[in-house]
C-alpha cells in the first residue's frame, strides 16, 4: 500500500464507524473487522480485490508516527499480556458473496 492517508483512513473508519462488526478473535496478535460493501467505497480497488486476499505490511514510518491510532487495534487482540509490537500487517479482501470488506491487523 503506497497511500498511507488510505491506510490511516481505514483505521481511522474502523475504530470509529458504528457498523464495523469485530469478527471472533482467533489468533492472540491478530484483530479481524468486517463491514458492508454498501457502507463505503474506497478510492484503491488493489486494497480489497475480489475474493483474494491483500497482504502488505504497512511501512515501520507509518506505524511510528500512527502509534496511538494502532495501539487502540493492538488493544483489542486476545493476548493476555500484550507485548510490543514492531511490525504491522493488513489483510483485506472483498468478500463479494456476502456482500462484505473484510479487514485483519496482524501485530508482530
Amino acid at each position: 500500500m503506497q497511500n498511507q492517508e488510505i491506510a490511516k483512513k481505514l483505521i481511522t473508519f474502523v475504530l470509529n464507524n458504528a457498523n464495523v462488526v469485530r469478527e471472533p478473535r482467533v489468533y492472540a496478535n491478530q484483530v479481524t473487522y468486517a463491514f458492508s460493501d454498501k457502507l463505503v467505497d474506497f478510492e484503491d480497488a488493489n486494497l480489497f480485490p475480489p475474493m483474494r486476499l491483500h497482504v502488505v505490511r504497512l511501512a515501520p514510518s507509518f506505524v511510528q508516527k500512527n502509534q496511538l491510532l494502532l495501539n487502540r487495534l493492538f488493544m483489542q487482540t486476545k493476548d493476555p499480556t500484550p507485548q510490543s509490537y514492531q511490525d504491522v500487517w493488513l489483510t483485506s479482501s472483498h468478500l463479494t458473496d456476502r456482500g462484505l470488506y473484510l479487514v485483519e491487523y496482524s501485530f508482530e
